[in-house]
């Protein structure tokens, strides 16, 4: 289904490894997030959801759609676009990438925590918790720490992105963050 009641625009989007993330047009609270294939779009739906009901991740802000993409006008004169829309996705609520140069070395107890958070109340291993697959919304005043890549391969433990058996970047077995005593064992 296409979805009418957004644009995207696509001269300022960012790419994963899975999925695009474009800004909608006239606001730069929300984001669209666009995937390959419609399975993959739907998982990452479904766990959005699931996350954002313990304000672990953006709140979804629609089911699965396309959106066109925004194209100005005078282009249109002298051109028609072959792909006029994303592919499938969701319009989610924009969070704001950490800033590592400002927010490190704390930032790594915050990724700590939302795993533990993530796994006490949704039972899902974070596998992938890295510095961009996290970021902060608002809830009011209050600035928020989440996950905001909620595709299969975050969740799936050959995406472990700190090496260690459990997902995080604290050790399980000195309890300090990016040791190397684990390569050891």
């Amino acid at each position: 289904m296409i979805n009418n009641d957004y644009l995207v625009d696509d001269k300022h989007h960012d790419s994963g490894g899975y999925c695009d993330f474009f800004p909608i047009k006239g606001t730069k609270e929300l984001g669209f997030k666009s995937f390959k294939r419609k399975d993959k779009a739907q998982y990452a739906l479904d766990v959005q959801k699931k996350l954002s009901r313990f304000n672990l991740a953006p709140i979804p802000l629609t089911g699965l759609c396309k959106i066109p993409y925004y194209f100005d006008p005078k282009l249109l004169e002298v051109w028609t676009p072959s792909i006029t829309t994303t592919g499938w996705g969701f319009v989610t609520e924009k969070a704001t990438l950490i800033d590592c140069d400002h927010d490190a070395p704390p930032y790594l107890h915050k990724i700590q925590k939302l795993v533990e958070n993530i796994w006490k109340k949704t039972r899902l291993k974070f596998w992938d918790c890295h510095e961009t697959n996290v970021g902060y919304i608002k809830r009011g005043r209050k600035k928020l720490f989440v996950c905001i890549d909620t595709g299969k391969e975050s969740f799936n433990p050959q995406s472990n992105a700190w090496g260690f058996p459990e997902p995080g970047p604290k050790c399980c077995y000195c309890n300090r963050y990016q040791c190397r005593c684990s390569c050891d064992v």
